[in-house]
């Protein structure tokens, strides 16, 4: 009973995440929104981490020796959503020195 419900929001999550990851994408593409398109990210690692909860699952059902997958799985997403923040951040910098010069309204 619980491997079935597992099963289906596992990949009812994945399948949702991965279509909502696409249609930010597109829809951030064509507006050209940085926010819609980072989002899109986010949805695409949720899609990511549901399927990934599904593989954990099966492999430590016919071997649990390896017990550790689901973790470092997610180590390994937190990793990407991190090296992703460094890099918005690093592509922001210019951006915010040449607003430096600007008036400061108060």
């Amino acid at each position: 009973m619980a491997d079935d419900f597992l099963f289906s929001v596992s990949i009812l999550s994945g399948i949702l995440c991965s279509v909502l990851a696409v249609l930010k994408f597109m829809l951030g593409k064509v507006l050209t929104s940085r926010a819609l398109i980072t989002d899109g990210f986010n949805s695409l690692v949720g899609g990511v981490m549901g399927f990934s909860i599904l593989l954990s699952a099966e492999v430590f059902k016919h071997n649990a020796k390896v017990w550790y997958l689901d973790g470092s799985i997610g180590v390994l997403i937190g990793l990407t959503i991190f090296a992703y923040g460094v890099k918005l951040l690093i592509d922001m910098v210019p951006r915010v020195r040449q607003t430096r010069h600007y008036e400061m309204f108060e």
